[in-house]
């Protein structure tokens, strides 16, 4: 801009800047042409860029030019352990929004995984605030080299989906502190975000919208974040309270504009002396520098973005692959050999069933989907015959696709999504289950693809079960009875229960959503194309009554005890871990090595210690594979009450056969802090800790320990 924010502010009338400050379409603010200050044109994530929408009515517009990339889900991500493919695929991401014109992209999506029932942890990462603000840090980047701003979400405690609107989260500071916040501090600091969205949700009484605590007190001063905060839509219930609290723009879901609560009921406010136009002028200044930012007043050449290019689906491609987890592989059943085999059965509906179009507002109508029966007979070609069959009667097809007009109407939403059992299900069921045991008594092996779909990998409504739908356990059941030679591949956005086949089924494969080249990835695992790395993000609980979270009332009462750290304190054995996933080779840890490397100033004037902690990993095996490698620190005073398990680094690398490397990890203060409530801060206590380098929270393979002398003192969380 030629001019300074001031002077320009000081050149717009009232109306000008309120109009900067609410929606104006569904999906852009307003702008001011006079003063060439143009609106920012939005889309929704964080799975791709959704299609568009008239202004001013739930109705698509430019279909056939609308069609881009499907991502791979935020689970999927986190699933990787990659920090290299985190920013890869949202340079992607970032590429195709420019490409298609968009200014803000709403992702990532960044909500912990507080319980496996909620149908919205597809577009999060994972149960644990380190991996996914590491990761998210990563995708912003990369997004934002594009210049196109991120808009993290959902700020905060969005972590479920029923009574989204209203629900009352009740969280002790520390949980809030060490869980629930991280992630968002990693995402606003190191990663720069530019935007950051507020949720529908209550906080202690108060709207997300309208806490001063959130969006004023820990969002500006605490991280001394400058950036834009943006309502989610409809999440705004008030003008005064919200314009007070933090929220720079409203958005929502009608389209009676004027009437926003930051539309005509601000000028009315203002004009009542309620609200103050100094507030306003820091509102319009934000909003101002973010356009400055990504390139948007016309001083700078702007990067155009394209979508839809060949080059992009490669990387898609090694992102899929590096999310596949291989959770058991008894006797090395696989990789299959498809030369070796005659015939493969392929079963399930999950293995034929697309799943871009759907799930809310993370909806992608994606120019191409690989599904696994076609990644499949892509990669097996005529070296044996494959054979389909469903296996399983999805008895509420009606809602597994989106429908666009679904989220004018999404605020209402107040129960979980239900629906009656259609006549003639169990015959339906019957004679699919019939069709899937023949085929599988003929063939020599048998992938089954199945999990979850749509109706429950959405926005707005959580899953009332944590079993696979549809009877798939019984089916499972029948299959192993008359073929001991199967894999199971399951498809979810979340851990689902495993237990009721995992004994017996020889080989397990879990994905969340791989995007467009998911399909040929998983098929690539499968028949030993691609030595698989993923790990899990989530733990998998053998029951829903052993997870820590009990209700989704708002009453958070597991305090810091979410997924692994309630598992590993309580002595509480999940059916898979958290961290785990196999490979096709082994790995040998050894040489653990800790080093005092010097003071950094980290927090106000005072001096805190950095350690190096090293070891080498070795590829024992005989063929290449890259391995995930975690630390986790244990505070051996454990005083407060503390997990006895913390994920505080990790790092992934590729290793050849016999090939050997030297890892380090750089760790500070507040890799072993807790967070005071008396202090307002966290802090980490004089004492021993131990650090445990290995290939999940179970499978520990080094562990060495670290004195701090003296105690220590940070406002920031790492």
């Amino acid at each position: 801009m030629d001019k300074t924010y001031n002077e320009l502010i000081s050149e717009m009338t009232i109306e000008e800047k309120v109009n900067l400050v609410h929606g104006t379409a569904l999906f852009h603010n307003g702008g001011i042409p006079r003063l060439n200050v143009p609106p920012l044109i939005m889309s929704d994530g964080p799975l791709g860029v959704r299609f568009d929408f008239e202004d001013d009515m739930w109705k698509r517009k430019n279909e056939e030019i609308c069609r881009c990339s499907w991502l791979i889900s935020g689970t999927a991500l986190a699933s990787s352990w990659n920090t290299e493919l985190a920013y890869e695929t949202g340079n992607i991401l970032g590429a195709e929004a420019r490409g298609r014109g968009k200014d803000i992209i709403l992702a990532p999506g960044i909500n912990i995984h507080r319980t496996p029932l909620c149908g919205r942890n597809f577009e999060y990462m994972s149960e644990d605030p380190y991996l996914t603000g590491t990761l998210a840090a990563k995708e912003i980047q990369g997004i934002q080299s594009n210049d196109v701003a991120a808009c993290v979400k959902h700020f905060a405690l969005n972590n479920q989906e029923t009574d989204r609107m209203e629900v009352d989260v009740r969280v002790d500071e520390r949980a809030l502190y060490e869980i629930y916040l991280p992630a968002f501090e990693a995402a606003l600091t190191c990663g720069n975000s530019y935007s950051v969205m507020c949720s529908y949700n209550r906080f202690r009484g108060d709207y997300a919208s309208e806490s001063r605590y959130l969006l004023t007190d820990i969002l500006r001063k605490k991280w001394k974040y400058d950036g834009v905060v943006i309502s989610d839509w409809g999440a705004v219930h008030s003008t005064e309270e919200s314009f007070n609290a933090g929220v720079d723009i409203e958005m929502g879901v009608s389209y009676d504009f004027d009437n926003y609560f930051f539309a005509n009921p601000l000028l009315k406010a203002i004009k009542e002396n309620k609200v103050s136009t100094e507030v306003l002028d820091s509102k319009v200044s934000r909003i101002l520098k973010l356009l400055d930012k990504i390139k948007k007043t016309g001083n700078e050449d702007r990067k155009t973005g394209a979508y839809n290019i060949p080059s992009s689906w490669e990387t898609l491609l090694c992102a899929a692959r590096e999310s596949v987890v291989l959770l058991k592989n008894e006797d090395n059943f696989l990789p299959l050999d498809a030369s070796k085999a005659k015939s493969i059965a392929v079963i399930g509906d999950a293995a034929s069933r697309k799943l871009a179009l759907g799930g809310g507002s993370s909806e992608i109508d994606a120019l191409f989907e690989i599904t696994p029966l076609l990644g499949i007979s892509m990669l097996v070609g005529d070296l044996c015959d494959v054979h389909y069959a469903k296996g399983y009667y999805v008895d509420n097809e009606e809602n597994t696709e989106g429908d666009v007009n679904w989220q004018a109407d999404s605020l209402d939403a107040k129960e979980t999504a239900s629906y009656s059992p259609l006549e003639g299900i169990t015959a339906k069921r019957k004679e699919l289950l019939c069709e899937a045991v023949s085929l599988a008594k003929k063939c020599d092996a048998v992938i089954y693809v199945g999990g979850l779909n749509r109706s429950h990998d959405t926005e707005g409504f959580d899953r009332t079960s944590y079993e696979l739908p549809y009877d798939q356990d019984h089916v499972i059941s029948e299959l192993l009875s008359v073929n001991k030679n199967i894999v199971v591949c399951i498809n979810a956005g979340s851990a689902v229960n495993l237990s009721n086949f995992a004994q017996d089924a020889p080989a397990i494969c879990y994905n969340s959503m791989n995007g467009m080249m998911g399909g040929l990835a998983l098929a690539e695992i499968l028949f030993g194309h691609t030595n698989p790395s993923g790990k899990l993000p989530v733990s998998f609980p053998a029951s829903l009554s052993d997870c820590p979270a009990k209700n989704m009332d708002g009453n958070y009462s597991e305090g810091i005890y979410v997924g692994y750290r309630y598992y590993e304190t309580r002595k509480i054995k999940p059916l898979f871990c958290f961290g785990h996933g196999l490979s096709y080779t082994t790995f040998e840890y050894s040489g653990i090595r800790t080093e005092y490397i010097g003071d950094n100033a980290e927090d106000a004037d005072d001096n805190v210690p950095l350690y190096k902690v090293s070891c080498t990993v070795k590829n024992t095996g005989n063929r290449e594979g890259k391995e995930a490698v975690q630390l986790y620190v244990t505070p051996l005073n454990n005083t407060p009450d503390r997990p006895v398990l913390e994920l505080k680094g990790f790092t992934k690398i590729n290793l050849l056969p016999n090939e050997e490397k030297d890892i380090s990890f750089t760790l500070k203060t507040s890799s072993f802090a807790y967070y005071s409530t008396h202090d307002a801060c966290y802090r980490a206590d004089a004492g021993i800790y131990r650090i445990n380098i290995g290939r999940s929270c179970e499978d520990i393979r080094l562990t060495a320990d670290i004195s701090l002398t003296r105690d220590y003192y940070s406002l920031r969380s790492q």
